[in-house]
């Protein structure tokens, strides 16, 4: 198959354990750019979280894209932003409330990658990271604080991760019906618009270019990736990867520190 559109997680995916972009995968990816191929960053991260990464690839200019937020933003290498879905500061008093009521950490992130939390005595590491990761600031404001047009992209309640099992299901009962709720990383159990996912945003991306979803290669480790897994041509999961992300591959190639991106590049694209 001819693939016109690699489509990539970056945490536990393209990035090795110490958040590093390895030899091979940067050698095989620029090989991927340099035959015409589209590399897509797809990421839970924000806009500055990526750009750094993008840079080191080679993967610049207008007509060059990433996807942000968990499928919540496409934007070109240019900074021109071809999508955006934000939940408003109504629903970011409600999430508030739950939290405070349930006695939960969390951050919320605004369309411009700015991180907030509430007034407590401690901030959680999970926030701090994010905030760290968003290279943006650190907000404590509440709600009733912020303007009534504040818009968040995304909600994040945080927690090491026996808490977040426990309280998974209770948090996708209240939200489902109405949000995409995942986790997405160690200590993340996120929410999203209801039609936001990576799999949407790579179907969108991919119309636009007018590219076949059969010649889109996409890569993953964990659940938030399932849906552009899905959606792809060729889904491929990390050795590393969740079961649930294996089961909804083709294929699946070495782990995220052993050049599991360059592989399955060389073997199903160049």
């Amino acid at each position: 198959m001819n693939y016109k559109l690699i489509a990539l997680d970056m945490d536990d995916t393209l990035l090795t354990t110490e958040k590093t972009i390895s030899a091979k995968n940067q050698k095989i990816i620029k090989q991927a750019l340099e035959q015409g191929i589209k590399v897509v960053l797809c990421s839970g991260r924000t806009h500055n979280a990526i750009t750094g990464y993008a840079k080191t690839l080679g993967i610049s200019g207008e007509n060059q894209y990433m996807i942000t937020n968990g499928g919540g933003m496409i934007e070109n290498m240019a900074g021109k932003v071809i999508f955006s879905r934000t939940m408003n500061n109504q629903f970011y008093r409600e999430f508030v409330d739950f939290i405070k009521r349930n006695q939960l950490h969390y951050n919320v992130v605004d369309d411009k990658g700015n991180t907030y939390t509430s007034h407590v005595e401690k901030i959680d590491k999970y926030t701090i990271t994010q905030a760290f990761e968003n290279d943006n600031g650190l907000y404590i404001r509440e709600p009733e604080e912020l303007p009534d047009d504040f818009e968040i992209v995304k909600a994040i309640i945080n927690g090491p991760e026996q808490q977040l099992d426990e309280i998974s299901e209770m948090v996708h009962q209240h939200f489902d019906q109405d949000y995409f709720v995942v986790r997405t990383g160690v200590g993340f159990l996120e929410i999203f618009p209801q039609d936001v996912n990576k799999g949407e945003a790579v179907k969108q991306l991919a119309a636009q270019l007018k590219i076949d979803l059969s010649q889109v290669m996409a890569m993953g480790d964990r659940d938030n990736d399932i849906p552009m897994l899905k959606v792809a041509g060729k889904g491929i999961a990390m050795e590393n990867a969740t079961n649930g992300a294996k089961a909804a591959s083709d294929y699946v190639t070495a782990d995220n520190n052993h050049d599991g991106v360059g592989l399955a590049i060389e073997k199903f694209a160049l």
